[in-house]
């Protein structure tokens, strides 16, 4: 837990030294709002395939209602926003790709986990919007995931 807190911490660091550098020199005005999950960066068509797929792929573990069972982490709430928050949408594409689902990981296609992120956003109140989340990893690495409202 404290290599966690650690990380987090570092990348906060990070990301405030860079933004402070990137304000002084005047580089701010080209970054846009698209880059942020509460700007809504997933379609509700997508969440919906999501949802079907978190059902065949993630349930069984983390549970139908996302609560997860003791074991496997729940994906909504405060410990989704404690883990993610300040991250990017390309760190938790890599993570569960890396890892979920348990004892097959990377064994789904990347449209299908960027669908189950795209459930999580929407689970955990980030707004739809009108184009889906790409696939592409280095796209996914400029979205960030800020607290959702």
């Amino acid at each position: 837990m404290t290599r966690q807190l650690w990380g987090k911490l570092t990348h906060a660091v990070t990301v405030v030294a860079i933004g402070a550098v990137l304000v002084m020199l005047g580089f701010t005005e080209g970054i846009a709002q698209e880059g942020i999950a509460s700007a809504g960066v997933y379609t509700a068509e997508q969440a919906e395939r999501g949802k079907e797929a978190y059902s065949l792929d993630c349930a069984a573990c983390h549970l139908d209602d996302l609560l997860g069972d003791g074991f496997a982490p729940p994906l909504v709430g405060e410990p989704f926003d404690f883990r993610w928050s300040d991250l990017t949408v390309g760190d938790m594409y890599q993570a569960i790709y890396a890892t979920m689902p348990q004892g097959a990981p990377a064994s789904l296609s990347t449209q299908g986990y960027v669908d189950i992120i795209s459930y999580l956003l929407q689970s955990n109140e980030y707004p739809a919007g009108d184009t889906e989340l790409p696939t592409d990893e280095d796209a996914l690495q400029d979205i960030a995931i800020d607290p959702a409202s």
